[in-house]
């Protein structure tokens, strides 16, 4: 069954393709030798290629600047942003704007020639560029070409890493599967950059695509970085809920901002109420949980969701510029140019993640993290198209750091132990016969992290899904999964994906137990009001005990305050 692993070489080694593709064009400029490896196809996995909404870093209207866009995220972050972090993004956000349309990538124009600016949730003033409600692809589009033309990027797909490999401190490398072949590769590299996304996929609703259960939080934590603001985690206002084959597609923010408008069951426009000045463009966490609460308190839609409806707004404006969601209406039998649709909030996108400095790096030697796997950023709470300017300026800031970091340091040797015991965790659910599906533990994980960790949060509700979460990682000391080989065996991916949602699990509801107040995308019922006087902090997970839950449930660590 195990012939050894393969071994690939690199100086930086980036896990995520797609805002990592920023990363690895950066790398490759400084003369770097890249791989990127994606747990599915290069430049279709993640959710950068499926943004929808805009980039949120072009201030040009009259009166914007960088400071604004600073201000505006920070107090959307709910004041715990890293403040230096949110400095780089808002001065740097316009120049790499305009290096994408360099590359190709195609923005929408106003009747001037100008580029067309849309105001989004949290934005004082409009900023936000937009390609129609594709920006992510036509993105992807110009950061893959880069990519594929650079002569220094090698891109290995459908490789599910499973191990950082550390020596004396320093990053040594990485352990994973190519799925399409089944066989286990070691990777040598002295800089690896953490670009795989976030962990929506540990909720059954939700806008992040197939695989992002955080295993980039789980590969840090494990390695000895620090993770960071776990308890914030954004639900997204409107989410497809009717009919039932588009229910969790997104209906992006883009709805909202062109005119799109929030109705209960009794024909009330509810945001009127909530926030008369903003209305639908209130920050997402807030929206969210207006239609919480409306929904709680009996004015819910048909099927339980709110109403949305832009038939007010003409036909070609609607065909124009919301065309993605028009066309997701249609495939279910929904036409939004006739009537309102049913939406429901859905988890959306990890506001925390691995804690990083204005380089990308990490506690660890070596380690760096961009996107949405770094955590500082947006903190609290992120703004509408915040994500997509993260992701190309820390994307290009972190490749050349770590390629910096490669020229001057020799990779370290790889402790062989590391690679057996990693090697022994892989097979051992396919040798274990007899034991529990990782379907079934998967199905449980689902339901107390919907069930506890959605829009309103208590200490009840958090414990019983420490509770549940500490089950599981008993049971799954003892999963197995059919077949003999590692080849496109979705169980055993299932396997793993556990693996890594018992941790982030773990972490997000520990985060969300101490921070006894409500603030940002946090809302705990039982502490509703913001106390800054005590919780102007940021709480940091930090390990403290070796674990491999391959051998059992040993949840050893510990969430400082600082």
């Amino acid at each position: 069954m195990n012939n050894g692993p393969e071994r690939m070489k690199a100086d930086v080694l980036i896990m995520g393709a797609g805002g990592g593709t920023r990363a690895a064009i950066a790398a490759a400029s400084k003369g770097a030798k890249v791989i990127i490896t994606s747990k599915d196809l290069f430049g279709k996995s993640g959710c950068t290629p499926v943004a929808m909404g805009g980039y949120g870093g072009m201030q040009a209207y009259p009166g914007d600047d960088w400071y604004l866009h600073f201000r505006d995220t920070v107090m959307g972050g709910g004041l715990l942003n890293n403040q230096r972090l949110v400095e780089v993004l808002a001065k740097e956000a316009r120049e790499q704007l305009f290096e994408l349309e360099q590359w190709g990538s195609a923005f929408d124009r106003d009747e001037k020639g100008e580029i067309y600016l849309r105001k989004f949730g949290g934005h004082s003033l409009p900023r936000s560029c937009i390609s129609g409600d594709r920006t992510g692809r036509e993105m992807m589009w110009a950061l893959k070409r880069r990519c594929w033309t650079s002569g220094s990027v090698q891109i290995v797909d459908e490789t599910y890493v499973t191990k950082l490999l550390v020596t004396d401190g320093k990053i040594a490398g990485a352990i994973g599967v190519n799925l399409a072949t089944g066989k286990v590769i070691v990777f040598e590299a002295a800089a690896v950059i953490l670009a795989g996304g976030g962990c929506g996929r540990n909720w059954h609703i939700t806008f992040a695509t197939k695989g992002k259960v955080g295993d980039g939080l789980r590969l840090a934590y494990e390695a000895g970085a620090e993770v960071v603001d776990m308890e914030f985690f954004q639900i997204h206002p409107t989410g497809w809920l009717w009919p039932p084959a588009i229910r969790g597609r997104l209906v992006t923010e883009s709805v909202r901002s062109d005119g799109g408008r929030l109705y209960n069951s009794k024909g009330e426009r509810f945001m009127e109420k909530y926030d008369p000045v903003k209305m639908e463009l209130a920050t997402r966490d807030y929206v969210s949980r207006c239609i919480y609460t409306e929904i709680k308190e009996g004015r819910g839609s048909e099927h339980g969701g709110v109403y949305l409806d832009v038939s007010h707004l003409p036909d070609e404006f609607i065909e124009r510029r919301l065309g993605t969601v028009l066309e997701t209406g249609l495939v279910g039998g929904v036409d939004i140019r006739k009537g309102p649709i049913e939406v429901i909030p859905e988890h959306h996108y990890q506001n925390g993640g691995v804690r990083i400095n204005e380089n990308g790096e990490t506690a660890i030697e070596g380690l760096y993290a961009a996107g949405e796997q770094a955590g500082g950023v947006h903190s609290g709470n992120r703004l509408g198209s915040n994500s997509l300017p993260d992701l190309l300026v820390f994307g290009k800031r972190t490749g050349e750091a770590a390629a910096q970091y490669a020229k001057g340091t020799p990779v370290p040797k790889i402790q062989r132990d590391q690679i057996e015991e990693e090697v022994k965790n892989i097979y051992r659910p396919l040798e274990r016969g007899g034991g529990i599906s990782p379907y079934s533990l998967s199905k449980r994980l689902y339901e107390v992290m919907w069930e506890e960790m959605g829009i309103a949060r208590n200490e009840i509700g958090l414990k019983r899904c420490l509770d549940v979460i500490g089950e599981v990682g008993e049971d799954f000391a003892k999963v197995s999964v059919p077949g003999r080989s590692l080849k496109y065996n979705d169980a055993w991916v299932t396997a793993m994906e556990v693996r890594t949602r018992l941790l982030v699990g773990e972490m997000m509801a520990r985060a969300s137990l101490m921070r006894t107040e409500s603030r940002a995308a946090l809302y705990r019922e039982d502490y509703p009001s913001t106390n800054r006087k005590e919780w102007d902090k940021n709480i940091v997970v930090r390990r403290t005990s070796l674990r491999s839950i391959c051998r059992g449930a040993d949840r050893g660590g510990e969430i400082d305050i600082f």
